[in-house]
């Protein structure tokens, strides 16, 4: 075999296998996932778990491993390290620039329990009072001094101390802080036994509308009337609040593909993760207007784009109009065409008529200087023929079917020449 075909023939044989395993490799890789959740007892966590094990089941190629944090800020943080793909964060919190939103998973509420011993009727009554804040790396711990902020309260004006959900509530229980704070959906576990048990009262926070202006994320809310008990109801009446979402968030760098599998089956498996936790009917697209503010993985976008009319389809009817506008001027000019060459056609016709005038001329000459007077006219003819050509008033064939006429007339008349000169010759004495 040539050896210039046998080595691009071994370099394509090489790149074909070489794309075969990378397509066989990548068809059955596990794509392993951590997920950054928030503590074990809150909510976050347990829908993540409840997320993991869905995903696990419908796509066994996509593995998530939890990993319990201090929650939001934490979460932020080792998503943009790289030691978390998927992170769950509360919608007020600044994120890092590796951060892209997938969905928002439910609303949180800011929730402030008081002793009943405490005289708490508002957030501005905090100053002086012992206070027991979540955890520092938190969402929850930034969200309290967002609200503190609104109300023109400093850290000077209270005692606080910043320490886990369950030795909060112990304090709680123990007399020793005479208020908590937290960022959870209402019915939340924790919350309901404080309030129930522990002599807890939920405190209003009534200037939501009104922190939402320095705060797009944040909504105003109620705690709806018998959120943490019936009868008698707790809270006694729709009580006002601050929500924030809680989103499902993904590093940049996850591929578009798998993020969009994560997507679908959050969606499409919504029923099934609602039976392993309520919390889970809240999954939803982020708004486009307002909210985070935080730009969507290419693949949540290709999911909830899934069923957006592409480019074509959206503008069928004015790329239809334009499509007929064409194919109309294509018509009239294909027709202009064809006439056009049709006129130059018959005039390289009328051209060869002339010439075959001539040659019966030729034919039937019998004095020389005639036969030159025809050969001076074969000779213009020529010319004007040339010169039809160069101004496209003749096509190339028409003028190859002229020289071919014309030369025929030119060798038909040097034999007629011959022919006269012959005969001349012969008739001298």
């Amino acid at each position: 075999m040539n050896r210039r075909l046998l080595i691009p023939l071994l370099l394509s044989l090489g790149l074909t296998i070489f794309l075969a395993v990378h397509f066989i490799i990548d068809l059955n890789q596990v794509h392993r996932l951590t997920i950054a959740a928030g503590s074990k007892q809150g909510e976050s966590y347990i829908l993540s778990q409840a997320i993991a094990q869905v995903i696990a089941k419908h796509e066994p190629k996509i593995q998530i491993q939890l990993l319990e944090t201090k929650g939001t800020e934490e979460n932020i943080q080792l998503l943009e390290d790289n030691k978390a793909q998927l992170a769950t964060a509360q919608a007020d919190i600044p994120t890092l620039p590796s951060a892209r939103l997938i969905c928002n998973l439910f609303s949180d509420a800011f929730q402030l329990i008081v002793t009943d011993k405490s005289g708490i009727q508002q957030v501005a009554d905090l100053k002086g009072k012992r206070i027991a804040l979540p955890p520092q790396g938190g969402g929850q711990y930034q969200s309290f001094w967002l609200l503190a902020q609104h109300y023109r309260l400093v850290p000077s004006d209270f005692t606080y101390k910043a320490i886990s959900e369950k030795a909060s509530d112990a304090a709680f229980r123990n007399q020793q802080v005479d208020a908590v704070f937290r960022v959870r959906p209402p019915g939340n576990q924790s919350i309901q036994e404080l309030v129930q048990n522990s002599g807890g009262r939920l405190v209003p926070i009534d200037q939501a509308a009104a922190m939402k202006i320095n705060e797009p994320a944040i909504e105003p809310a109620f705690i709806p009337k018998g959120a943490y008990q019936g009868n008698p109801p707790i809270p006694a009446t729709d009580l006002p609040t601050v929500t924030v979402q809680r989103t499902l968030l993904a590093s940049k760098v996850v591929d578009g593909n798998i993020i969009r599998q994560v997507t679908s089956i959050l969606y499409e498996y919504r029923q099934e993760l609602t039976r392993k936790m309520s919390l889970a009917a809240n999954i939803s697209p982020p708004q486009t207007v307002g909210g985070t503010g935080l730009p969507l993985h290419r693949g949540a976008t290709a999911y909830y784009d899934r069923e957006k009319p592409n480019f074509i389809q959206e503008n069928a009817e004015y790329l239809g109009l334009i499509l007929t506008v064409v194919l109309l001027l294509g018509s009239w000019f294909w027709q202009l065409k064809a006439q056009i060459e049709k006129i130059q056609k018959n005039r390289g016709d009328d051209y060869n008529q002339d010439i075959v005038q001539l040659l019966k001329q030729i034919e039937t000459c019998s004095n020389i200087d005639t036969l030159e007077s025809i050969r001076a006219e074969l000779l213009d003819k020529f010319e004007k023929v040339v010169e039809s050509l160069d101004k496209d008033r003749i096509t190339p064939e028409s003028f190859q079917s002229f020289t071919f006429t014309w030369e025929a007339a030119m060798s038909a008349m040097r034999d007629r020449k011959i022919w006269l000169t012959t005969s001349t010759i012969s008739r001298l004495p």
